[in-house]
């Protein structure tokens, strides 16, 4: 027994020894490299890699660039995003009541790859990968239909009221007992009438009790009143323009605040999915949505950062957290031992949420002149909300990496192909989202300086259609750069009250924004900071497929 134990240590011995003995000199040789010897093996390497990409797969390469911790800068650049069969999704589940929501994806994430071999304690060809924060390089995403409303595309139902009429309206329909939706609201410049004042069709269609009660039949478009309430043979007409419900549609192009998403009924989507809910007469569409984000920019997440989800960023209520590193580990040759995948990365991303909403079936309201524009007239029109501040932490994903050298077609030196997927162990990523209700602005652009000043209804008298001047927004141009590259930095922050915001307009339109719930208000028996003015959801995230090209440098 004393000799199988005295034979057993002096086995480790020797073994311990000999690793030394391997170990000593890549050591000793790394140790006598000088910083500036150091520089210029990478930099070496550099020009090595953009000769030729494949060498990394190379061990003298290998072992060069663990010797000076190589670090090789690229950009992940997903693949295929600008097409109509964009590849990259992801699926965010809202739970029963809500259901299941498609997300597409495009853009780009800046990175780093760090080399090192089996001297730092990994395996032959095992790398680092980091992702970095930036103000440039950021994903994006499809807009997020969250709630809809099926009036908006097929009009409504009324009783003994043909389906013709079930359109849009300034609230007149309303005013006549007839649901009122935005079937009509149609196209970029044709005039849209409101149903009720065409008089074939009211002679024709309506009870005679609906008739009798609309003062202002045989009127094109919304009739102007003087200031003593009679009609002055003025009419402000209405054009779908940047609003028209067919600009929205299922596409899988991000970066637009028109594309949906590639699923056409994304309302509802419920679990299983043969029990939606019910009470619809067609499934709703994209069409039908009245609450939704705009398209999101998602960028790396600064690690460290402190994010109170109590009272200030995202879903208020929710656990404070704080952001980690976003990468992991990939290896150039298979899969990364141990495991039965070659990239292994955690994505904690931020975002700022916009919402828009849709105006759908407001009460009646006269447009007098002198007096503010009021918010009927803005029926079936998009509103632009300010943003909440989100965060979509640890996101786990698993893939593969092939060293696949090329120049793109857009002239980026590529040294590898990524495909990214959920790792769903033991389950799918838990996330909370914010979305805001206060409106700041209609999504048409601002006209007689209606954000800051107040601009009263002009008296035109006579003129029939008034001119698209003279209306408070312009209908045919939209503002922040909608639907593409929009910048909604100008809306500030949710239910954010001050001289500028909601913008003057809205003001005039008598709301100003959502004050806190006050304990004399009978809702609690205490005063609350809350005020209404977010929504929150929480759900399942899961990433079905991201395709990426591994960029050479910054991209």
């Amino acid at each position: 027994m004393r000799l199988k134990v005295s034979h057993f240590l002096a086995l480790v011995v020797v073994a311990a020894l000999s690793v030394g003995l391997l170990a000593g000199p890549a050591s000793a040789k790394t140790s006598r490299l000088s910083a500036k010897q150091k520089a210029a093996i990478r930099h070496q390497l550099r020009k090595a890699v953009k000769k030729n990409p494949r060498v990394v797969t190379r061990k003298s390469f290998l072992k060069r660039a663990s010797l000076v911790n190589f670090t090789l800068p690229v950009t992940i650049k997903l693949r295929g995003y600008s097409a109509s069969t964009n590849p990259n999704n992801a699926t965010i589940d809202l739970g029963p009541s809500l259901g299941q929501r498609e997300i597409d994806l495009g853009g780009s994430l800046a990175g780093e790859i760090q080399f090192h071999d089996s001297f730092d304690g990994g395996a032959l060809g095992n790398v680092d990968l980091t992702l970095d924060p930036s103000t440039t390089k950021q994903l994006t995403s499809t807009s997020i239909p969250l709630l809809w409303n099926a009036d908006v595309s097929n009009g409504g139902v009324s009783t003994g009221v043909p389906a013709a009429l079930h359109t849009w309206d300034s609230g007149l329909a309303s005013h006549n007992a007839i649901d009122g939706g935005c079937a009509t609201f149609l196209g970029n410049s044709a005039l849209a009438f409101d149903p009720l004042n065409v008089p074939s069709i009211l002679t024709a269609a309506l009870p005679p009790a609906n008739q009798q009660s609309d003062p202002f039949a045989g009127a094109q478009g919304v009739p102007e009143l003087s200031t003593v309430g009679a009609p002055n043979g003025a009419y402000i007409p209405q054009k779908p323009g940047i609003d028209a419900i067919n600009a929205l549609q299922a596409s899988k192009v991000p970066g637009n605040d028109n594309n949906l998403g590639g699923n056409p009924a994304p309302f509802p989507s419920s679990i299983p999915a043969n029990s939606p809910p019910g009470g619809f007469t067609q499934p709703p569409s994209v069409q039908d949505a009245v609450l939704r984000t705009t398209a999101l920019k998602l960028g790396i997440a600064t690690p460290g950062t402190p994010v109170n989800q109590s009272t200030g960023a995202g879903p208020n209520g929710s656990q404070d957290i704080t952001i980690g590193k976003s990468g992991g580990t990939a290896n150039l040759f298979g899969k990364i031992p141990g495991k039965s995948y070659g990239i292994d990365v955690t994505v904690s991303l931020a975002t700022q949420i916009n919402s828009i909403l849709r105006a759908v079936d407001p009460d009646y309201q006269n447009i007098i002149v002198g007096q503010p524009w009021p918010a009927a007239l803005f029926g079936c029109r998009q509103a632009v909300t300010g943003s909440v501040q989100n965060y979509i932490p640890g996101v786990r994903l698993k893939g593969s990496l092939k060293i696949s050298p090329a120049i793109t077609p857009a002239g980026d030196l590529r040294i590898a192909k990524a495909t990214l997927s959920s790792l769903d162990e033991p389950v799918p990523t838990h996330i909370a989202l914010a979305a805001c209700l206060s409106p700041y602005s209609v999504l048409a652009a601002a006209q007689h300086t209606t954000d800051t000043v107040s601009y009263p209804v002009p008296d035109d008298a006579g003129a029939g259609l008034i001119p698209d001047a003279n209306l408070p927004a312009d209908p045919l141009t939209a503002r922040f750069g909608y639907p593409a590259a929009s910048n909604y930095a100008a809306a500030g922050t949710c239910n954010q009250r001050d001289a500028t915001h909601p913008t003057q307009l809205t003001k005039d339109a008598n709301y100003s924004g959502l004050a806190a719930v006050q304990s004399t208000d009978g809702y609690s028996a205490f005063a609350t900071s809350s005020d209404g003015s977010k929504v929150s959801v929480a759900g399942d995230i899961t990433v079905n497929n991201v395709s990426a090209d591994v960029i050479i440098g910054d991209r």
